[in-house]
């Protein structure tokens, strides 16, 4: 069991700790994460249109298998931006900003 003055000696240098790129690849580090976000938010968004259009003509065509198939895709979809944004705090969360 940790004792107090263990927790704060561990928090402190936890605290301290703060990750940086090496000199000269910020520039690319923030254009290499942009492209990613913009591909992810770019394919969700194609993704979401696909399972749309699915259930639309699974229900214009009585195809109820494109409508069982547009509407699973559409809720991947949304599980799929959910570990997005999960993910994107938590790469946050470790690389920070705020020393």
């Amino acid at each position: 069991m940790m004792t107090a003055l263990t927790e704060r000696v561990l928090a402190a240098s936890v605290a301290g700790v703060c990750p940086q790129a090496p000199p000269g690849m910020q520039q690319y580090q923030d254009q290499l994460v942009g492209w990613v976000k913009w591909a992810v938010i770019g394919l969700l968004a194609l993704g979401a249109l696909v399972s749309l259009a699915g259930i639309l003509v699974g229900r214009l065509f009585s195809h109820p298998h494109a409508s069982r198939a547009g509407a699973m895709g559409l809720a991947v979809v949304v599980l799929c931006a959910i570990l997005f944004v999960t993910i994107l705090g938590v790469v946050n969360g470790i690389v920070g900003s705020g020393c």
